[in-house]
Protein backbone atom coordinates (compact mmCIF):
# COMPACT_ATOMS: atom_id res chain seq x y z
CA UNK A 1 0.00 0.00 0.00
CA UNK A 2 0.82 3.55 -1.12
CA UNK A 3 1.08 6.01 1.74
CA UNK A 4 -0.08 9.83 0.49
CA UNK A 5 2.75 11.52 2.19
CA UNK A 6 1.89 14.76 1.01
CA UNK A 7 -0.35 16.11 4.36
CA UNK A 8 2.14 14.50 6.31
CA UNK A 9 4.84 16.71 4.98
CA UNK A 10 2.86 20.27 4.74
CA UNK A 11 2.01 19.46 8.70
CA UNK A 12 5.43 19.20 8.84
CA UNK A 13 6.42 22.07 7.08
CA UNK A 14 3.92 24.09 9.07
CA UNK A 15 5.31 23.08 12.54
CA UNK A 16 8.76 23.85 11.54
CA UNK A 17 7.47 27.57 10.69
CA UNK A 18 5.24 28.24 13.95
CA UNK A 19 8.68 26.85 15.32
CA UNK A 20 11.12 29.54 13.79
CA UNK A 21 8.08 32.33 14.11
CA UNK A 22 7.94 31.44 17.96
CA UNK A 23 11.16 31.32 18.11
CA UNK A 24 11.86 34.35 16.59
CA UNK A 25 9.31 36.16 18.60
CA UNK A 26 10.91 34.95 21.33
CA UNK A 27 14.20 36.76 20.31
CA UNK A 28 12.57 39.64 20.13
CA UNK A 29 11.24 39.87 23.19
CA UNK A 30 14.38 39.02 25.08
CA UNK A 31 16.33 41.64 22.69
CA UNK A 32 13.93 44.54 23.25
CA UNK A 33 13.69 43.10 27.04
CA UNK A 34 16.92 43.33 26.96
CA UNK A 35 17.59 46.96 25.23
CA UNK A 36 15.05 47.95 27.98
CA UNK A 37 17.03 47.06 30.72
CA UNK A 38 20.35 48.13 29.18
CA UNK A 39 18.52 51.43 28.62
CA UNK A 40 17.02 52.00 32.41
CA UNK A 41 20.49 50.66 33.60
CA UNK A 42 23.01 53.06 31.33
CA UNK A 43 20.42 56.28 32.48
CA UNK A 44 22.35 58.50 34.75
CA UNK A 45 20.47 59.13 38.26
CA UNK A 46 21.03 62.15 40.14
CA UNK A 47 19.63 62.68 43.84
CA UNK A 48 17.89 66.05 44.35
CA UNK A 49 16.94 66.56 47.78
CA UNK A 50 14.58 69.35 48.93
CA UNK A 51 12.17 70.37 52.12
CA UNK A 52 9.13 70.81 50.18
CA UNK A 53 6.59 67.71 50.42
CA UNK A 54 7.03 65.22 47.68
CA UNK A 55 3.25 66.65 45.85
CA UNK A 56 4.71 69.93 44.79
CA UNK A 57 7.76 68.39 43.25
CA UNK A 58 6.14 65.82 42.02
CA UNK A 59 5.16 67.12 38.46
CA UNK A 60 8.82 69.03 37.92
CA UNK A 61 10.58 65.82 38.24
CA UNK A 62 8.31 63.75 35.83
CA UNK A 63 8.59 66.96 33.58
CA UNK A 64 12.35 66.95 33.47
CA UNK A 65 12.14 62.73 33.50
CA UNK A 66 10.76 62.76 30.92
CA UNK A 67 12.18 65.32 28.64
CA UNK A 68 15.61 64.30 29.65
CA UNK A 69 15.68 60.40 28.98
CA UNK A 70 19.28 59.76 29.62
CA UNK A 71 19.07 61.50 32.93
CA UNK A 72 16.45 59.84 36.03
CA UNK A 73 16.25 62.71 38.59
CA UNK A 74 15.32 60.79 42.17
CA UNK A 75 13.54 63.52 44.72
CA UNK A 76 14.46 62.77 48.08
CA UNK A 77 12.43 65.06 50.98
CA UNK A 78 14.26 66.77 53.53
CA UNK A 79 13.35 65.17 57.02
CA UNK A 80 11.11 67.56 59.25
CA UNK A 81 13.20 69.25 61.57
CA UNK A 82 13.29 72.26 63.21
CA UNK A 83 16.93 73.02 61.83
CA UNK A 84 16.40 72.09 58.11
CA UNK A 85 20.13 73.65 57.50
CA UNK A 86 22.12 72.00 59.90
CA UNK A 87 20.09 69.00 58.55
CA UNK A 88 21.48 69.13 55.01
CA UNK A 89 24.97 70.09 56.31
CA UNK A 90 25.46 66.97 58.46
CA UNK A 91 24.41 65.60 55.22
CA UNK A 92 26.85 66.89 52.84
CA UNK A 93 29.40 66.44 55.23
CA UNK A 94 28.86 62.81 56.07
CA UNK A 95 28.82 61.62 51.71
CA UNK A 96 25.35 61.46 51.31
CA UNK A 97 24.45 60.92 48.00
CA UNK A 98 23.59 64.14 46.85
CA UNK A 99 23.59 65.98 43.47
CA UNK A 100 21.23 69.01 43.93
CA UNK A 101 20.35 71.00 47.13
CA UNK A 102 18.88 74.07 48.27
CA UNK A 103 19.47 76.54 51.05
CA UNK A 104 17.19 78.73 53.40
CA UNK A 105 19.93 82.12 52.58
CA UNK A 106 22.55 83.40 51.71
CA UNK A 107 23.79 82.69 54.97
CA UNK A 108 23.71 79.17 54.41
CA UNK A 109 25.14 79.69 51.22
CA UNK A 110 28.43 81.21 52.17
CA UNK A 111 28.75 79.05 55.20
CA UNK A 112 29.20 75.77 52.96
CA UNK A 113 30.85 78.13 50.58
CA UNK A 114 33.79 78.72 53.06
CA UNK A 115 33.82 75.10 54.07
CA UNK A 116 34.29 73.76 50.72
CA UNK A 117 31.06 72.09 50.30
CA UNK A 118 29.51 73.48 46.88
CA UNK A 119 30.68 73.53 43.43
CA UNK A 120 31.14 77.30 41.83
CA UNK A 121 28.91 77.08 38.54
CA UNK A 122 31.15 79.73 36.53
CA UNK A 123 32.10 76.61 33.78
CA UNK A 124 28.38 75.56 33.49
CA UNK A 125 27.56 79.20 32.81
CA UNK A 126 30.08 80.07 30.21
CA UNK A 127 28.97 76.69 28.24
CA UNK A 128 25.40 77.31 28.38
CA UNK A 129 25.68 81.16 27.39
CA UNK A 130 24.12 82.21 31.15
CA UNK A 131 25.27 85.79 31.95
CA UNK A 132 24.40 86.11 35.61
CA UNK A 133 23.47 89.90 36.27
CA UNK A 134 21.16 89.71 32.92
CA UNK A 135 19.21 86.56 33.69
CA UNK A 136 19.22 87.53 37.70
CA UNK A 137 19.22 91.27 38.12
CA UNK A 138 21.65 93.36 40.43
CA UNK A 139 20.28 92.63 43.53
CA UNK A 140 20.75 88.81 43.46
CA UNK A 141 24.20 88.87 41.57
CA UNK A 142 25.33 91.40 44.18
CA UNK A 143 24.26 88.47 47.17
CA UNK A 144 25.21 86.09 45.40
CA UNK A 145 28.50 86.48 44.12
CA UNK A 146 31.16 84.44 45.78
CA UNK A 147 34.94 86.18 45.98
CA UNK A 148 34.18 86.14 42.18
CA UNK A 149 32.67 82.90 41.71
CA UNK A 150 28.70 81.69 41.83
CA UNK A 151 27.94 79.15 43.31
CA UNK A 152 23.95 78.78 43.14
CA UNK A 153 21.13 79.33 40.61
CA UNK A 154 18.17 81.34 42.03
CA UNK A 155 14.75 79.45 41.17
CA UNK A 156 11.85 81.58 42.72
CA UNK A 157 11.78 85.30 43.85
CA UNK A 158 9.73 86.69 46.19
CA UNK A 159 8.75 90.46 45.49
CA UNK A 160 6.55 92.14 47.75
CA UNK A 161 3.91 94.52 47.55
CA UNK A 162 0.69 95.63 49.42
CA UNK A 163 -2.69 93.44 49.07
CA UNK A 164 -5.93 95.15 50.02
CA UNK A 165 -9.76 93.96 50.66
CA UNK A 166 -11.55 95.83 48.09
CA UNK A 167 -14.84 95.53 50.01
CA UNK A 168 -13.32 97.04 53.53
CA UNK A 169 -11.97 100.40 51.21
CA UNK A 170 -15.43 100.41 49.54
CA UNK A 171 -17.08 100.42 52.92
CA UNK A 172 -15.04 103.12 54.28
CA UNK A 173 -15.35 105.11 50.99
CA UNK A 174 -11.44 105.12 50.85
CA UNK A 175 -10.40 105.13 47.42
CA UNK A 176 -7.68 102.57 46.29
CA UNK A 177 -4.33 103.07 46.84
CA UNK A 178 -1.87 103.95 43.78
CA UNK A 179 1.73 103.36 42.92
CA UNK A 180 3.03 106.71 44.39
CA UNK A 181 1.67 106.49 47.34
CA UNK A 182 4.05 106.97 50.33
CA UNK A 183 4.14 105.60 53.93
CA UNK A 184 2.60 108.36 55.36
CA UNK A 185 -0.31 107.88 52.55
CA UNK A 186 -0.17 104.27 54.00
CA UNK A 187 -0.58 104.94 57.51
CA UNK A 188 -3.35 107.50 57.18
CA UNK A 189 -5.11 104.59 54.75
CA UNK A 190 -4.89 102.12 57.87
CA UNK A 191 -6.09 104.20 60.64
CA UNK A 192 -9.11 105.12 58.21
CA UNK A 193 -9.45 101.47 57.93
CA UNK A 194 -9.65 100.29 61.31
CA UNK A 195 -12.52 99.91 62.87
CA UNK A 196 -14.65 97.72 65.40
CA UNK A 197 -13.77 96.41 69.01
CA UNK A 198 -12.56 92.78 70.46
CA UNK A 199 -13.84 90.21 68.21
CA UNK A 200 -15.17 92.85 65.41
CA UNK A 201 -12.04 94.32 65.46
CA UNK A 202 -10.46 94.82 62.30
CA UNK A 203 -7.31 96.66 61.75
CA UNK A 204 -6.28 99.00 59.10
CA UNK A 205 -2.91 96.08 58.87
CA UNK A 206 -0.80 93.86 60.05
CA UNK A 207 3.24 93.67 60.76
CA UNK A 208 4.97 91.58 62.63
CA UNK A 209 7.86 93.12 63.92
CA UNK A 210 10.44 91.06 64.14
CA UNK A 211 9.80 89.61 60.34
CA UNK A 212 13.79 90.40 58.92
CA UNK A 213 12.20 91.17 55.51
CA UNK A 214 8.79 93.09 56.17
CA UNK A 215 8.73 94.06 60.01
CA UNK A 216 9.96 97.12 62.01
CA UNK A 217 12.87 97.77 59.86
CA UNK A 218 11.41 97.89 56.66
CA UNK A 219 11.65 101.12 55.83
CA UNK A 220 15.65 101.35 56.53
CA UNK A 221 15.85 98.01 54.35
CA UNK A 222 14.32 100.00 51.89
CA UNK A 223 16.77 103.05 52.27
CA UNK A 224 19.88 101.02 52.49
CA UNK A 225 19.44 97.56 50.79
CA UNK A 226 21.84 95.10 50.98
CA UNK A 227 24.01 94.91 54.21
CA UNK A 228 22.00 97.57 55.64
CA UNK A 229 22.76 96.62 59.05
CA UNK A 230 26.04 96.83 58.80
CA UNK A 231 28.13 99.62 58.59
CA UNK A 232 31.58 97.83 58.03
CA UNK A 233 32.85 94.58 59.19
CA UNK A 234 33.65 96.22 62.77
CA UNK A 235 30.23 98.31 63.79
CA UNK A 236 26.49 97.61 63.11
CA UNK A 237 25.06 100.71 61.56
CA UNK A 238 21.67 101.07 63.84
CA UNK A 239 22.21 104.29 64.98
CA UNK A 240 21.51 104.91 60.81
CA UNK A 241 18.06 107.64 61.10
CA UNK A 242 16.32 105.58 59.04
CA UNK A 243 16.46 103.11 61.80
CA UNK A 244 14.71 104.92 64.07
CA UNK A 245 12.46 106.19 61.26
CA UNK A 246 11.18 102.86 60.52
CA UNK A 247 11.04 101.66 64.14
CA UNK A 248 9.15 104.88 65.21
CA UNK A 249 6.84 104.73 62.43
CA UNK A 250 5.40 101.73 63.76
CA UNK A 251 5.18 101.69 67.08
CA UNK A 252 3.30 104.94 66.55
CA UNK A 253 1.01 102.80 64.20
CA UNK A 254 0.39 100.43 67.26
CA UNK A 255 0.16 102.59 70.10
CA UNK A 256 -0.88 106.23 68.78
CA UNK A 257 -3.23 105.20 65.67
CA UNK A 258 -4.22 101.45 67.15
CA UNK A 259 -4.01 101.04 63.10
CA UNK A 260 -2.01 97.74 63.16
CA UNK A 261 -2.39 94.83 65.72
CA UNK A 262 -0.29 94.97 68.71
CA UNK A 263 2.33 92.67 69.76
CA UNK A 264 1.00 91.33 72.76
CA UNK A 265 -2.18 89.81 70.76
CA UNK A 266 0.35 88.01 68.37
CA UNK A 267 1.40 84.87 70.71
CA UNK A 268 -2.28 83.84 71.70
CA UNK A 269 -2.95 83.50 67.85
CA UNK A 270 0.27 82.48 66.97
CA UNK A 271 0.86 85.10 64.35
CA UNK A 272 4.18 84.84 63.95
CA UNK A 273 3.83 82.01 62.06
CA UNK A 274 2.97 84.03 58.26
CA UNK A 275 0.08 81.57 57.34
CA UNK A 276 -1.65 82.49 60.25
CA UNK A 277 -1.75 86.12 59.33
CA UNK A 278 -2.29 85.33 55.82
CA UNK A 279 -5.76 83.45 57.20
CA UNK A 280 -6.95 86.41 59.61
CA UNK A 281 -6.33 88.53 55.92
CA UNK A 282 -9.04 86.32 53.94
CA UNK A 283 -10.84 86.42 56.96
CA UNK A 284 -11.77 90.13 56.58
CA UNK A 285 -9.45 91.22 59.78
CA UNK A 286 -7.17 92.96 58.40
CA UNK A 287 -7.65 95.33 55.28
CA UNK A 288 -4.16 95.75 53.95
CA UNK A 289 -1.43 92.91 54.06
CA UNK A 290 2.15 93.39 52.56
CA UNK A 291 3.21 89.74 51.13
CA UNK A 292 4.70 88.25 48.24
CA UNK A 293 2.94 87.20 44.91
CA UNK A 294 2.11 83.60 46.01
CA UNK A 295 -0.68 85.55 47.95
CA UNK A 296 -2.15 85.38 44.39
CA UNK A 297 -2.04 81.80 44.24
CA UNK A 298 -2.74 81.45 48.21
CA UNK A 299 -6.18 83.30 47.90
CA UNK A 300 -7.54 80.10 45.43
CA UNK A 301 -6.84 77.56 48.32
CA UNK A 302 -10.01 76.20 50.08
CA UNK A 303 -8.19 77.04 53.33
CA UNK A 304 -8.34 80.89 52.54
CA UNK A 305 -11.85 80.89 51.27
CA UNK A 306 -13.04 84.47 51.19
CA UNK A 307 -15.87 86.59 49.36
CA UNK A 308 -13.96 89.66 48.53
CA UNK A 309 -12.05 91.09 45.72
CA UNK A 310 -8.67 91.74 46.37
CA UNK A 311 -6.53 94.82 45.06
CA UNK A 312 -2.87 95.12 45.01
CA UNK A 313 -0.54 97.71 44.86
CA UNK A 314 3.29 98.67 44.51
CA UNK A 315 5.34 99.19 47.90
CA UNK A 316 4.44 103.00 49.78
CA UNK A 317 7.59 105.06 49.01
CA UNK A 318 9.89 106.90 51.84
CA UNK A 319 8.49 110.24 50.91
CA UNK A 320 6.86 111.61 47.03
CA UNK A 321 10.29 112.17 46.12
CA UNK A 322 11.66 108.96 46.63
CA UNK A 323 11.41 105.66 44.13
CA UNK A 324 9.24 102.73 44.82
CA UNK A 325 11.57 100.45 46.30
CA UNK A 326 10.67 96.30 46.97
CA UNK A 327 12.71 94.19 49.24
CA UNK A 328 13.08 91.40 47.27
CA UNK A 329 13.84 87.55 48.92
CA UNK A 330 14.70 84.57 46.61
CA UNK A 331 15.22 80.46 46.50
CA UNK A 332 18.17 78.75 45.28
CA UNK A 333 19.74 75.52 44.00
CA UNK A 334 23.68 74.17 44.01
CA UNK A 335 25.52 71.36 43.31
CA UNK A 336 27.71 69.73 46.58
CA UNK A 337 30.92 69.51 45.81
CA UNK A 338 31.00 65.99 46.01
CA UNK A 339 28.60 65.48 43.47
CA UNK A 340 28.81 62.30 41.50
CA UNK A 341 27.38 63.23 38.42
CA UNK A 342 27.50 67.65 38.53
CA UNK A 343 27.21 68.23 34.68
CA UNK A 344 23.84 66.07 34.72
CA UNK A 345 22.69 68.17 38.14
CA UNK A 346 23.09 71.20 36.16
CA UNK A 347 21.12 69.83 33.57
CA UNK A 348 18.36 69.59 36.34
CA UNK A 349 19.37 72.94 37.87
CA UNK A 350 18.96 74.31 33.78
CA UNK A 351 15.50 72.76 33.64
CA UNK A 352 14.14 73.65 37.13
CA UNK A 353 15.61 77.40 37.12
CA UNK A 354 15.80 78.68 33.78
CA UNK A 355 13.86 76.53 31.15
CA UNK A 356 10.75 75.39 32.52
CA UNK A 357 9.48 77.63 35.20
CA UNK A 358 5.92 77.02 34.01
CA UNK A 359 6.76 73.34 34.78
CA UNK A 360 8.61 73.82 37.99
CA UNK A 361 8.08 77.31 40.29
CA UNK A 362 4.74 78.98 38.99
CA UNK A 363 2.83 76.01 39.74
CA UNK A 364 3.51 76.42 43.56
CA UNK A 365 2.46 80.38 42.63
CA UNK A 366 6.46 81.52 43.39
CA UNK A 367 7.67 83.82 40.43
CA UNK A 368 10.46 83.04 38.39
CA UNK A 369 13.93 84.26 39.38
CA UNK A 370 15.23 84.16 35.60
CA UNK A 371 13.92 86.92 33.40
CA UNK A 372 11.99 84.88 30.67
CA UNK A 373 11.66 85.34 26.58
CA UNK A 374 10.04 82.36 24.97
CA UNK A 375 6.15 83.97 24.97
CA UNK A 376 4.31 80.52 25.59
CA UNK A 377 6.12 80.00 29.01
CA UNK A 378 5.52 83.68 29.84
CA UNK A 379 1.70 83.66 29.13
CA UNK A 380 1.74 80.33 31.04
CA UNK A 381 3.23 81.36 34.02
CA UNK A 382 1.28 84.61 33.98
CA UNK A 383 -2.13 82.20 34.15
CA UNK A 384 -0.50 80.57 37.19
CA UNK A 385 1.32 82.99 38.90
CA UNK A 386 -1.26 86.16 38.72
CA UNK A 387 -5.19 84.67 37.92
CA UNK A 388 -7.27 84.27 40.66
CA UNK A 389 -10.85 84.91 41.13
CA UNK A 390 -11.37 88.01 42.63
CA UNK A 391 -8.14 89.35 41.39
CA UNK A 392 -7.29 91.98 38.08
CA UNK A 393 -4.76 90.24 36.66
CA UNK A 394 -3.65 92.65 34.91
CA UNK A 395 -3.37 95.02 37.90
CA UNK A 396 -1.37 92.12 39.88
CA UNK A 397 1.26 91.64 36.37
CA UNK A 398 1.97 95.91 36.49
CA UNK A 399 2.67 95.72 40.09
CA UNK A 400 4.94 92.72 40.49
CA UNK A 401 6.51 93.60 37.05
CA UNK A 402 6.94 97.51 37.36
CA UNK A 403 9.67 98.93 35.87
CA UNK A 404 10.02 101.36 37.82
CA UNK A 405 10.36 99.75 41.00
CA UNK A 406 14.05 99.31 42.44
CA UNK A 407 14.96 95.60 44.65
CA UNK A 408 16.95 95.94 47.64
CA UNK A 409 17.83 92.70 49.66
CA UNK A 410 17.43 92.70 53.31
CA UNK A 411 20.22 89.97 53.52
CA UNK A 412 23.62 90.54 54.36
CA UNK A 413 26.79 89.36 52.77
CA UNK A 414 28.53 90.43 55.92
CA UNK A 415 27.96 87.86 58.81
CA UNK A 416 30.04 88.46 61.56
CA UNK A 417 28.21 87.86 64.96
CA UNK A 418 24.93 87.21 62.80
CA UNK A 419 23.19 84.99 64.72
CA UNK A 420 23.87 87.17 68.14
CA UNK A 421 23.26 90.78 66.66
CA UNK A 422 19.56 89.18 65.49
CA UNK A 423 19.23 87.60 68.99
CA UNK A 424 19.75 91.10 70.56
CA UNK A 425 17.77 92.87 67.65
CA UNK A 426 14.82 90.55 68.65
CA UNK A 427 14.73 91.56 72.25
CA UNK A 428 15.15 94.75 72.09
CA UNK A 429 12.40 95.24 69.51
CA UNK A 430 10.07 93.08 71.20
CA UNK A 431 10.65 95.86 74.74
CA UNK A 432 10.22 98.60 72.44
CA UNK A 433 6.51 97.27 71.13
CA UNK A 434 5.97 96.16 74.68
CA UNK A 435 6.48 99.62 75.51
CA UNK A 436 9.14 98.57 78.15
CA UNK A 437 11.50 100.69 76.36
CA UNK A 438 11.49 103.99 74.30
CA UNK A 439 12.40 103.90 70.36
CA UNK A 440 16.08 105.61 71.51
CA UNK A 441 16.43 103.03 74.23
CA UNK A 442 15.92 100.02 72.24
CA UNK A 443 18.47 101.43 69.65
CA UNK A 444 21.02 102.78 71.83
CA UNK A 445 21.09 98.98 73.41
CA UNK A 446 20.80 97.66 70.34
CA UNK A 447 23.79 99.79 69.15
CA UNK A 448 26.11 98.68 71.93
CA UNK A 449 25.47 95.14 72.36
CA UNK A 450 25.70 94.39 68.50
CA UNK A 451 29.13 96.04 68.32
CA UNK A 452 30.43 94.70 71.41
CA UNK A 453 29.36 90.90 69.31
CA UNK A 454 31.14 91.93 66.71
CA UNK A 455 34.30 93.02 68.80
CA UNK A 456 34.61 89.99 70.42
CA UNK A 457 33.48 87.66 67.26
CA UNK A 458 36.90 89.79 65.14
CA UNK A 459 39.34 88.82 68.53
CA UNK A 460 39.01 85.47 68.37
CA UNK A 461 39.42 85.02 64.54
CA UNK A 462 42.56 87.31 65.01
Amino acid sequence: MIMNLKPVILLAANVLILFFFETACSSDEKLTSKHETTTARDKVKIDVWHWTAEPGMKPAFEAFNKSHPAIEAIFHQLPSTSNIPSKINSFLISGESIDVTAQFSPDDLRERVKNNLYLPLDDYLIENHIDYEKTFGKALTDLTKINGHYYSIPYGVNKFAVFYNKQLFDEAHIPYPKADWTWQDFMETAKLLTKGEGPDKVYGSVIYPLDTSIGWSTLAIQTLGLNGMYKNEHETNFDHPSYKQSLQFFIDMQNRDRSIMPLTEFPAQKLDIGTNRTRLFFKGKFAMFIEPIYNVWRSRLPEYKHDFQMGVVQMPRIDANAPTVSPITFSDMSIPSNSKHPKEAFEFIQFYCLDRPDETVAPKGMMPAAALSDPQIIESVDQLIYSAPGVDEREAKQVFEDPNTRYVTPETTITIAKREILQVVSEDVTKAFLGEWSVDEALKDMKQRSDAWMASKNEQQN
